[in-house]
């Protein structure tokens, strides 16, 4: 694979539809040169090799679909940067297959996923790096080692349902959420792994999950380091936890910890906290404790053999309820007290050391049952009490001043239930005026703005008003809809009001759990009711982020399953109206019909804010900004030209606003490094970093251009394929009369003439197997050298790619596929089903058409349209739009093959795979077809290839039975096909 070498193919899915010969091993190696291939976004089931030709790091596959490689089947990649530039989309999807990644690199949005596994896919990651998104095992095993990921917004690497994977000599950095989390069942081995600057948890262990972590580093998590809880069991040996912004370790709700070799150094409150769980710690220490060295809370039970507690302020605090034992154990340099027993505790020190204390050595109350066996307390400035009793609970002299009395670690709002890594990235700490601030900060959104603002503003008064004693005032709506057209911003302003929601405490935390219909309705009567409850469960204490909310209410065949999950919702606010905040987004029409479907609804989500689409100044700012982040910057002539740009363009409800802003970053840096590849010298940094005007396709986008051809020796050899092609003689010359009328539009053009639009749209009539699909990959690939189309790739659709199952679906499927192939051939082969009325209902395939046609005006300049089907049936597809036939240039008719024709197919596969034809077996094949015309009409070049994989396996039966013989093979045997090898 290579964007230069004559023959080479353009990229992997050519690759890999690539036709093999006959009998060669299952899989293929794809060799790729070194370069930069944009566009790449493929899905296989194969099984095949990846290898970058010229080391790690030299092959770099950009995409911006929702997977820049989707993989079901045993892949291996070796070298290779793979990259994804879509807000959702991820670099490597793994499912049911198994992937091996080798000195790869992955990178992401840093709000999105960058490498999933998941249905039970294997994936193994070995001296890869993920830079900015996440890794998600989900139902899925496999193993990370020796890899790096650094900088996702939400948490780098999660592992949930029940996944087993082992995470082995990994660095984890600065996550904004946690560095490892670990739940929902999942069993992995983490080993000789540094966890550094994560936002959260620096591995949090939670919902049934059982994990150990071994020979392991935790250092600087902005919450607690390491977190057990949710009747989740870890063993952690041989780990140094360091610099924590709360607690070290932290063992809650059912969680079990047994702990072997830790060290707990510096946290800036307690060491090592167990709360309602159950913890044995074996040879730890803990160090510099800026409050409790340990803290044993209610209902807790720890134990503690051989450890070591260091300059705390308090060595040891067992909080009313709590149950500590303590065996073996040096409490020394404590600031305030060694060992503090709180009202109903149980305390047992055997054979413990309370030294050098600045208060106490042991300070129990008299409800406290504290057992003193054979316990050593020395240099200590107060002398032990057994009947202390304080004014105020004791744990107030200890804990920090927003703690309740007793109630141990309090970590931040949100600690609790940590987002999943990457499809939320919600909960998060800040002030609610430090989150309106980063609200402020978004581009435009002027009317967003004022409507969150009076929404918090609400909020604060009606808790002032409570904490004033008054009544709070009428209840606030705080369920909403979010209308508007694509890329405004919606989702990210939807995890902002989560955030300041819950740091106005009217929520728990703040997680956004995102959902679309597929997440909510189900297939079977009453499943939509129970996938509904389970998405509402994950979000309460936090918002319910409902996207394209109108899909619910489109009717489709059978029972409207959409309706139920819009009823259930009803009652589930009302049931639980304090506990989940729900937002409903989609465009502003079809969100009007959304509220209208259940009477309960409208009155539940009474607010509707309107996102606008950008306008073009905000647009540039935009652009300018995502230019700054990836450090490049616009020159005054390129700003000018972007401003030109959006000022032109239809702005209308499906215009993609920030995404096209995006698009059109991505397309000037893709030109800028081929300006700069074909310099004489090497670049300077300012030069690689700044973005000219002449970078920009923003006059066209990705529309035809009239320039001059941009690789003459492609387009000749790309021509002489066609032309050595069996037949097709009026095909060609058609082709070959669009290619003169693209050459004399030029040259009009260079003269000052008139010239009319290249319009490229053709139908391909005939029967199968008469090499349409061959012609239509050739014809892009003509046009892309040509300069006619960007980039020339062919996306290959059929009904089933096109129709959805609901009103509004087709166009969404439609639009989706011709976004693929912008800049190149959409092939819609058997196009006439979408004409063909069904039986009953609404006819989504004239949808499609309906659909496609208005696509083909807008994009008129950048998208090739390629029809196909038989000669009789396209006629009524023709007839199926007023405006469809127009934009047709013309119809190109594939005749069936003649005898000689297929006769020259079958010899020309035969040479490729190396077997002779003699001619007895010629006229042995002429005979066969001309005895079977009307089959071979129908089936042309298919039933060509049927028949020469029939006598290669007659040739392989008979010379084997020879073999078995005893008859020595020669070559000419092995190699010529004889008559009685062809099929009677």
């Amino acid at each position: 694979m290579s964007q230069t070498s004559p023959g080479a193919y353009r990229t992997v899915l050519d690759a890999l539809q690539a036709p093999v010969p006959p009998f060669t091993p299952a899989g293929r190696h794809i060799l790729i040169e070194p370069g930069q291939y944009p566009n790449t976004g493929f899905r296989s089931s194969g099984d095949f090799v990846l290898t970058a030709v010229g080391g790690p790091g030299s092959v770099t596959l950009d995409g911006a679909t929702d997977a820049t490689i989707e993989l079901t089947g045993n892949v291996t990649l070796q070298g290779l940067v793979i990259r994804n530039w879509s807000a959702e989309g991820a670099a490597l999807d793994v499912s049911e297959g198994s992937v091996l990644a080798e000195q790869c690199q992955f990178v992401s949005r840093s709000e999105a996923v960058a490498v999933r596994a998941w249905n039970g896919g294997r994936l193994a990651l070995k001296n890869c790096r993920v830079q900015d998104g996440a890794v998600v095992y989900s139902a899925a095993s496999g193993i990370m080692e020796s890899t790096d990921v650094s900088g996702p917004d939400g948490n780098a690497v999660a592992i949930r349902m029940g996944s087993a994977v082992t995470v082995r000599s990994c660095r984890i950095e600065g996550a904004g959420g946690s560095g490892i989390w670990v739940t929902e069942g999942s069993r992995p081995l983490i080993e000789q792994c540094t966890v550094t600057g994560a936002g959260a948890a620096s591995v949090l262990v939670d919902d049934r999950a059982d994990a150990a972590v071994r020979n392991s580093a935790l250092h600087g998590s902005g919450q607690c380091s390491l977190v057990v809880r949710d009747n989740a069991n870890v063993l952690a040996e041989d780990c140094l936890i360091a610099d924590a912004t709360l607690e070290a370790v932290w063992v809650t709700a059912g969680g079990t910890l047994t702990a072997k070799r830790v060290r707990a150094e510096s946290p800036l409150r307690t060491g090592i906290a167990v709360e309602e769980a159950t913890a044995t710690f074996e040879d730890c220490e803990v160090v510099e404790a800026s409050l409790n060295g340990v803290y044993v809370g209610a209902r807790a039970r720890a134990t503690f053999l051989r450890g070591r507690v260091e300059r705390a302020t308090t060595g040891v605090l067992v909080g009313t309820d709590g149950d500590g034992t303590f065996d073996r154990t040096i409490v020394t340099d404590s600031t305030t007290c060694g060992v503090n027993a709180d009202p109903d505790s149980d305390v047992l020190l055997r054979d413990c050391s309370i030294l050098n204390s600045g208060g106490s050595g042991v300070l129990a109350t008299p409800s406290a049952r504290v057992q003193l066996e054979r316990v050593t307390s020395e240099g200590n400035a107060v002398p032990d009490a057994s009947d202390f009793e304080p004014e105020e609970p004791p744990t107030a002299q200890v804990r920090e001043p927003e703690a309740a009395p007793g109630a141990g670690p309090v970590p931040p709002k949100g600690a609790g239930r940590m987002p999943g890594a990457g499809p939320d990235g919600g909960g998060g700490g800040g002030t609610a005026d430090a989150l309106l601030a980063e609200l402020d900060a978004m581009v435009g959104l002027a009317g967003v703005k004022r409507e969150i603002r009076k929404l918090t503003n609400l909020q604060k008064v009606a808790e002032q008003r409570r904490l004033a004693g008054l009544p709070p005032g009428p209840a606030i709506g705080r369920h909403m809809v979010f209308a508007g057209p694509p890329g405004t911003g919606k989702t990210t302003v939807a995890r902002l009001y989560g955030r300041i929601l819950a740091a106005l405490g009217v929520v728990e935390n703040g997680e956004v759990v995102e959902v679309s219909r597929a997440d909510l309705v189900s297939e079977n009567v009453g499943g939509t009711a129970l996938k509904t409850s389970a998405a509402f469960d994950r979000a309460r204490g936090g918002v319910l982020f409902l996207d394209e909310a109108y899909a619910l209410s489109r009717k489709t065949s059978g029972t409207d399953f959409g309706q139920e999950a819009i009823d259930t919702l009803v009652k589930l606010m009302e049931d639980h109206r304090d506990e989940v905040v729900v937002i409903a987004a989609g465009y502003s029409a079809e969100m009007r019909e959304f509220l209208a479907a259940n009477p309960g609804l409208k009155s539940r989500i009474s607010r509707t804010v309107e996102f606008e689409n950008y306008s073009p100044a905000e647009l540039l700012q935009i652009t300018a900004a995502q230019a700054e982040k990836d450090g490049y910057r616009l020159s005054d002539d390129a700003r000018d030209a972007i401003l030109d740009h959006f000022k032109s363009v239809r702005r209308d409800a499906t215009f993609g606003n920030g995404r096209a802003a995006r698009r059109v970053f991505e397309a000037a840096v893709e030109r800028q490094a081929q300006r700069l590849a074909d310099l004489a010298e090497l670049p300077s940094g300012d030069e690689l970093s700044l973005l000219l005007a002449e970078d920009l396709d923003v006059e066209t986008g990705l529309a035809a251009r009239f320039g001059e051809a941009r690789d003459s020796d492609q387009v000749a050899h790309v021509l002489g394929r066609l032309i050595g092609m069996t037949g097709l003689t009026e095909v060609k010359q058609e082709i070959s009369d669009l290619l003169d009328l693209l050459a004399s539009s030029r040259r009009r053009r260079e003269a000052g003439l008139e010239a009319e639009p290249f319009t490229g749209h053709l139908v391909f009539a005939g029967p199968p197997g008469t090499g349409k699909t061959t012609v239509a990959r050739l014809y892009g690939e003509l046009l892309a050298a040509l300069g006619v189309l960007a980039q020339g790739q062919v996306v290959e659709a059929a009904r089933v790619d096109l129709v959805g199952q609901y009103v509004g679906h087709t166009a969404q499927k439609t639009a989706e596929v011709f976004e693929r192939a912008r800049g190149g051939v959409l092939f819609v082969d058997e196009a006439y089903s979408l004409s063909r009325p069904v039986d009953g209902g609404h006819d989504f395939g004239l949808e499609a058409i309906d659909t496609l046609v208005k696509l083909m005006e807008d994009h008129r300049d950048e998208v090739i349209v390629i029809a196909a089907g038989y000669s009789s049936e396209m006629d009524g597809f023709l007839a199926a739009n007023p405006g469809l036939a127009s934009r047709f240039a013309r119809t190109l008719t594939f005749r069936p093959y003649d005898v000689d024709g297929l006769v020259s197919i079958f010899l020309g596969k035969a040479e490729a795979a190396d077997y002779l034809v003699p001619e007895p077996t010629r006229e042995a094949l002429v005979a066969h077809l001309e005895a079977h015309r009307e089959r071979y009409r129908e089936g042309n070049g298919r039933e060509v290839d049927k028949l020469f994989r029939s006598a290669v396996t007659a040739h392989a039966r008979r010379t084997e039975q020879l073999a078995g013989g005893g008859t020595e093979l020669t070559t000419e045997q092995l190699s010529t096909l004889l008559p009685a090898d062809i099929a009677p």
